[in-house]
């Protein structure tokens, strides 16, 4: 009996050894990762590189910008701003992500600064911060969907935005995908970013710099299928827009975009950000 337990031990051992070397061969703890604090919320770490599953390749630069490091030069500069629709996330490689569609179809040099959920508030603590990254800038677009314009987001847990590498890959993708015993329901004390009135630091924002933004006004699935469901979840946040400057674009309206360029409710596949960006071009190009 003692060394058929020991036999079981033995087995369920390598099964679990060989399923963590699998799991790490195959890449799928090789996701970028993030900084805290009740500042900003989170942020993707500077200067770091990967490729989720051995194929979907990422990068962020010094500015913690999904892009090569930060030179600019003689092409027009483009700070793109936003959430995971400008982040694209794991399930896109870099070239397929917004920025790089749109600076193919551009020729311009654009820079994307965006972490999954960001809110705008989140958006403006960043530009705060780098002022310098503005002074650098040609134009600046934002990508904003209907629920940008609530309270900044702060960090909740390593499920989502990760702050260090796992030290066991299986269970952190059994806590993933299967159960979390660290549910991301409570924000910790010493990360909560302060309650805020976005519409005052958008103000503030416009006072401190001569760009004049352009907005780019991005439906999810169900809004996009549905002119009353976007009008009620937008028309306060454009009146707003309008009467603080700056021009903005309504994707739902361009003939070019469809309920078919999304790989889920809300972000745009990789076809989906090659439209997304010719229209974005042809904004900037105005």
């Amino acid at each position: 009996m003692k060394k058929l337990h020991l036999v079981i031990l033995l087995l369920a051992t390598l099964i679990f050894v060989g399923g963590e070397l699998l799991a790490r061969y195959i890449g799928v703890v090789d996701f970028p990762l993030y900084d805290a604090n009740p500042v900003i919320g989170y942020i993707p770490t500077a200067n770091q590189n990967g490729r989720f599953l051995n194929s979907h390749e990422w990068q962020f630069n010094e500015k913690h910008m999904g892009a090569s490091i930060f030179v600019t030069n003689a092409e027009p500069d483009v700070l793109l701003v936003g959430d995971s629709i400008v982040l694209g996330g794991n399930p896109l490689t870099q070239a397929d992500r917004l920025g790089p569609k749109l600076q193919k179809v551009t020729s311009y040099s654009i820079w994307p600064i965006s972490a999954g959920s960001w809110a705008l508030r989140n958006e403006l603590a960043y530009l705060r911060a780098n002022p310098d990254v503005l002074k650098q800038m040609d134009a600046i677009v934002f990508v904003f969907n209907s629920g940008d314009f609530g309270d900044a987001s702060s960090w909740k847990c390593e499920l989502t935005h990760p702050r260090n590498k796992p030290t066991l890959a299986l269970w952190y993708l059994f806590n993933k995908y299967v159960y979390s015993f660290y549910p991301c329901a409570v924000v910790p004390d010493d990360l909560q970013v302060p309650a805020g009135d976005v519409w005052l630091e958008l103000a503030e924002f416009l006072k401190s710099t001569k760009l004049k933004p352009l907005y780019i006004i991005y439906p999810d699935k169900p809004e996009s299928l549905n002119a009353e469901l976007r009008h009620s979840h937008f028309a306060p946040y454009l009146a707003k827009l309008s009467a603080m400057g700056g021009r903005y674009v309504l994707v739902a309206d361009d003939k070019r975009w469809s309920a078919n360029y999304y790989r889920d409710g809300i972000h745009p596949s990789a076809e989906g950000n090659h439209v997304l960006a010719e229209i974005i071009a042809d904004a900037l190009k105005q």
